[in-house]
């Protein structure tokens, strides 16, 4: 299997290193000095006490890797249009590609059902671009539960957790679902197949929506988002709004919210990603994760006050450090200039 990952950063290089070492046919997209250290040195992974160096091939110019079996995109949301169009030359007739991006996912309403069915929300596809480029029809959505980290150009560390959560957006159990699923298992991580992908999508977005901005807002670690009453009240006045819109969808939430705050007592010290964003001054996933709920409530005709307040406040500190990667639509529906 030709396993191409687009976007070889934490997650991604992570990812491409495990199924390399498997024994797969893995390449590598990225960028920067991230890339000329793979070229150089290789893909080296630290994870579980173990140490291992991959040497596979590395590009910015995907073209030169031809059609793949697989893509694994592993780009940030604000990332995706541009990156779905430069991953053209990667997709032949067969091939599938595995959307593992934060927030609500391009094709949610692909193959959903009801009035939105095929709908594109203007947060996280403006224009459909995302969803022209690669089409829907290929995606095999993943939620992912793993902590990993860039320790310096080529060498990524697994902090904790490597599941990757796989489903088709029908809800089928497709062999290309379990073809996929195949290879990742075999590479050491954990891929659990789903019927109902969107109701993974969601629970993560619980914390994507309500820990993720607070704590940038915060410049905080987790730690203090569930050990201080006060900020402990607002995750979950921002959680019962997720959830209502979520519902609004149909989607179950099988894990109510004491437990997943429970959850994120227990990596009380992480830093979230869109905090490291801040302070590494790289784009913030703002659009696609907290103004895609805010868009989504819109649609359902569902109040969310707690959410609009910390979508205004995080797009002000994105804006302010030149983060902001702007879409031209404001789902609060005031003008954009």
């Amino acid at each position: 299997m030709k396993f191409c990952v687009f976007g070889a950063g934490a997650v991604g290089g992570f990812v491409g290193g495990m199924v390399a070492r498997s024994g797969a046919e893995v390449s590598l997209v990225a960028r920067g000095p991230h890339l000329a250290a793979l070229r150089v040195d290789g893909l080296e992974v630290i994870t579980d006490g173990e140490q291992f160096t991959a040497r596979v091939p590395a590009t910015d110019k995907p073209r030169e890797l031809g059609p793949q079996d697989v893509v694994f995109m592993a780009v940030k949301a604000h990332g995706l249009a541009a990156a779905a169009q430069a991953a053209r030359p990667l997709i032949g007739p067969e091939t599938v590609v595995v959307s593992a991006q934060n927030g609500i996912p391009f094709w949610y309403f692909h193959a959903h059902g009801g009035p939105f069915d095929n709908r594109a929300l203007q947060t996280v596809d403006p224009g459909r671009k995302i969803a022209s480029a690669i089409g829907c029809e290929r995606v095999i959505g993943c939620v992912i539960t793993s902590s990993n980290e860039v320790v310096r150009p080529g060498v990524i560390r697994n902090i904790g957790n490597r599941v990757f959560a796989l489903g088709e957006p029908d809800g089928s159990s497709s062999e290309r679902l379990a073809a996929v699923a195949s290879v990742m298992e075999a590479a050491g991580l954990r891929a659990p197949t789903r019927t109902d992908i969107r109701n993974e999508v969601w629970v993560k977005i619980w914390g994507n929506v309500s820990f993720s901005p607070m704590a940038t807002l915060a410049m905080a670690k987790l730690g203090p988002l569930v050990e201080h009453e006060d900020l402990r009240h607002l995750a979950i006045a921002i959680m019962e709004e997720v959830q209502a819109v979520g519902e609004a969808f149909g989607v179950t939430f099988r894990q109510d919210i004491q437990s997943r705050i429970a959850a994120t007592s227990e990596v009380a010290g992480h830093k979230t990603s869109l905090l490291q964003d801040l302070e590494r001054g790289r784009p913030m996933e703002v659009d696609g994760i907290t103004g895609a709920i805010v868009e989504l409530g819109r649609l359902a005709g569902v109040s969310t006050p707690m959410i609009d307040l910390v979508y205004a406040l995080l797009r002000s500190r994105a804006r302010e450090a030149g983060l902001y990667p702007e879409t031209g639509f404001d789902p609060l529906g005031f003008q954009v200039n």
